[in-house]
C-alpha cells in the first residue's frame, strides 16, 4: 500500500530557535527516506529500509541529546516529562525496526504514518511548550 504524501515543514512548527528548527527539517527528511524505501521495489525494499532506519535512529539521539541539553541549559521545569517522551518514542521505533526490514511495504506504511503523527504533534505541542517557555524567559 504506498502513501504518495510526504511529510511537508510548516512555518507553523517553528520554535524560534534555528538550530532546533533545522534538527526538525531534517528529521522529517529522513522519515520521508523511509518513505522512499517503502514505496521500493520489493528487491530494494529491506536495503533501503534498513539504510533508512539507521539514519533515522542515529540522528534521533543525536537530536533528543541536543534539544535535552538545551532545556537543561535553559532550565526548563518540566524536562523530565519532555524526556519520558523522548524515551517512549524511541523504545517503540526500537521495538518496530527489529522487524521492519524483513516485513511488507504495509508495515512500513503503518510504520512511516507513525513517525510522521508522532513527530509532528511532538513538535507542534511539547517542542512549542519549552520553545515558548525560553522565549518567555529569555525576554523578562
Amino acid at each position: 500500500m504506498a502513501m504518495d504524501n510526504l511529510l511537508t515543514w510548516n512555518d507553523k512548527l517553528l520554535t524560534g530557535f534555528d538550530e532546533v528548527d533545522l534538527q526538525h527539517k531534517k528529521l522529517i527528511s529522513i522519515i520521508n527516506d523511509v518513505h522512499t524505501a517503502m514505496n521500493a521495489p520489493a528487491a530494494d525494499y529491506a536495503k533501503g529500509m534498513a539504510k533508512a532506519l539507521k539514519r533515522l535512529t542515529d540522528y534521533t539521539y543525536y537530536h533528543f541529546d541536543e534539544e535535552e541539553k538545551f532545556m537543561r541549559a535553559n532550565n526548563y521545569p518540566d524536562i523530565d516529562a519532555h524526556r519520558k517522551e523522548h524515551q517512549a518514542f524511541i523504545e517503540k521505533v526500537s521495538n518496530q525496526i527489529k522487524t521492519l526490514t524483513q516485513a511488507n511495504p504495509e508495515d512500513g506504511f503503518i510504520f512511516y504514518r507513525f513517525l510522521g503523527t508522532w513527530l509532528l504533534n511532538h513538535i507542534a505541542k511539547s517542542d512549542k511548550a519549552w520553545a515558548d517557555y525560553i522565549s518567555t524567559k529569555k525576554q523578562s
